[in-house]
């Protein structure tokens, strides 16, 4: 079965999202929020609607008909007839013996014992001042059930390469600010038994704090028609959407989406057996759907790999890339001209050395001639020193200038126009929808190791 990332799954669920349009790639972003600190009053949400809550404590008062009790409170008897009819159905009211002086059919309410607890209860309920923390989303302007825990700082997202989205209006939160009616449904939906009466102080941490998200860039074929999906939470969010469009949209943001850039063409024979992309897609959309039924993922069936020649996705080349460096048993050649440390990462340096102390042999050569500083030299330093402590089985190599792209593990052959060590970190967010092919055989395998093996020792620098 395949495997899905993040960000292979949104793709599987939301590629049909924008009809006429492609989606071209998903970007991680930031949305700004605040975690908020309300002082706030608050008492135990009652379980009774408010005219029945005065109705038992009229009644309670000795204000025992019908009449009274619309009196006191200004309304018309046959609402009040309503809230009597329903607290003799609760068994809170029953009636009392009628005087001699009332008229005929006008026996006064008398509380029940249950009823007369119940009345107890609302008269001892008071509210008290307590402390509250929600978050605002600071481009809906608005409270947000997001999990506070799940808040980052503005470095932390600069360190993980997140777009800034914007906000909506700067300058710190009053309490006019805030409804009532959304925080005490963010309360509810809490199972918080408390209800927010009033708002005396409202807390703000002066530091920009963010919330993790995606936006999915959709793009017409001329490239000329952009337009963005926020996913928040899991789920595209509509509210987002629209707000990000008033802020100005894919312009604002500095989103631009290229032409996508011929694949590699495959031998006459492949070709024709080559499934394309659109059917390609299809079937992870249904293999996506079927996992969704396995709660874990090592209960999923095995499926035993056939050969088999088919396009695939920029989104899933990730996926593959991880693959070579969680599962190859024999071998993985990659030949990428940049690397960067966005995708040069600790994990992905421990990964390939479980690999290669596994025995796996490992050979990596990247290296563009008009472009070197397209390259971290962090990067590289990390991968040379891995290089070293593994010189039986790993060889890292500079070339003199490569357009090649390929991944190569086991008996698994990619050939592409993605480049899959700098895919991450490009600060000019210009993307492009990158198509490649794989192949799953031994014997081809075997014949492209061979041959990106002596075009290495070729064109070494």
């Amino acid at each position: 079965m395949p495997t899905f990332s993040p960000d292979s799954l949104l793709a599987v669920r939301f590629h049909n999202a924008r009809p006429g349009l492609e989606l071209v790639t998903i970007i991680d972003a930031a949305l700004p929020v605040a975690p908020l600190t309300l002082s706030v009053e608050a008492q135990e949400r009652k379980q009774l609607p408010l005219l029945d809550e005065f109705v038992l404590r009229l009644v309670s008062a000795k204000v025992n008909t019908t009449d009274g009790i619309g009196g006191v409170l200004g309304l018309e008897p046959s609402l009040v007839a309503k809230a009597v009819a329903e607290q003799f159905s609760l068994d809170h009211l029953t009636y009392g013996r009628r005087q001699p002086d009332t008229p005929a059919g006008r026996s006064p309410l008398r509380l029940t014992d249950k009823g007369q607890r119940a009345a107890n209860e609302l008269t001892i309920t008071r509210p008290q001042r307590t402390e509250m923390v929600f978050v605002w989303d600071q481009l809906l302007r608005k409270v947000r059930p997001y999990d506070r825990h799940a808040v980052i700082t503005k470095y932390r997202a600069g360190e993980d390469d997140l777009m800034l989205l914007p906000a909506g209006q700067h300058g710190d939160v009053q309490a006019a600010d805030l409804s009532l009616g959304d925080l005490n449904l963010l309360l509810k939906d809490r199972e918080d038994k408390r209800e927010i009466l009033v708002i005396r102080r409202v807390a703000q941490a002066p530091a920009a704090r963010y919330l993790p998200a995606k936006v999915l860039v959709y793009a017409d074929e001329a490239r000329t028609d952009l337009q963005l999906g926020v996913v928040v939470d899991g789920e595209l969010s509509h509210p987002h959407e629209i707000a990000l469009l008033g802020c100005g949209g894919a312009q604002a943001l500095g989103i631009t989406v290229e032409a996508a850039p011929p694949r590699p063409t495959l031998h006459p024979d492949f070709e024709r057996a080559r499934i394309p992309l659109a059917e390609v897609t299809r079937r992870r959309a249904g293999a996506a759907q079927s996992q969704g039924a396995f709660s874990d993922s090592a209960d999923l069936p095995h499926e035993e790999e056939r050969d088999e020649i088919r396009a695939i996705s920029v989104f899933e080349h990730p996926d593959l890339l991880d693959e070579a460096l969680t599962s190859a048993r024999r071998r993985i050649l990659l030949i990428s001209p940049w690397i960067r440390k966005k995708i040069v990462t600790t994990d992905f340096i421990a990964k390939l050395e479980g690999r290669l102390r596994a025995g796996v042999q490992v050979d990596i050569a990247y290296g563009y001639s008009d472009k070197p500083e397209e390259s971290d030299a962090d990067a590289i330093r990390r991968l040379h020193n891995l290089a070293r402590r593994y010189s039986e089985n790993f060889r890292f190599t500079r070339l003199k200038s490569t357009h090649a792209k390929v991944l190569l593990f086991d008996d698994v052959w990619i050939t592409t126009s993605f480049n899959w060590l700098s895919f991450k970190g490009d600060p000019t967010r210009t993307f492009r929808s990158e198509e490649g092919t794989l192949v799953r055989g031994h014997d081809t395998a075997d014949e492209q190791h061979q041959r990106y093996l002596d075009q290495i020792t070729s064109e070494q620098a």
